[in-house]
């Protein structure tokens, strides 16, 4: 997808941040993914782009790159200069994917009994 057609389809969709970081409840996860990449190429280092691979890749079933993604977000040297209320949100967004992802590496585990 060009970068042209991915901001349209990232600016139509009502509350795209909110659906996706807030909410849990984006409609295309394959558009949050491919926003992410967006966000990775601008900013490498920002935290952004992986909050949103994360979260992507644990509803596209793929629990081993969205943890990848969480760590990388949780290193993002940008993580550390947040303002107060950016702070607040990547830290209940990461304590969030964290649990989410933890559990459902758990029921992917074989049981032992």
């Amino acid at each position: 997808m060009e970068d042209r057609e991915l901001l349209t389809k990232v600016s139509e969709t009502n509350d795209f941040f909110g659906s996706v970081l807030q909410r849990d409840s984006l409609d295309d996860w394959n558009l949050a993914k491919d926003f992410g990449e967006f966000m990775i190429r601008l900013d490498p280092e920002g935290p952004m782009g992986h909050a949103l691979l994360a979260r992507a890749y644990r509803h596209l079933g793929d629990s081993q790159r969205a943890l990848e993604e969480l760590e990388r977000c949780r290193a993002s040297p940008m993580h550390g200069r947040m303002k107060p209320p950016q702070t607040e949100l990547f830290s209940t967004f990461l304590a969030e994917e964290e649990k989410l992802l933890s559990g459902r590496s758990a029921r992917a585990e074989p049981d032992n009994a």
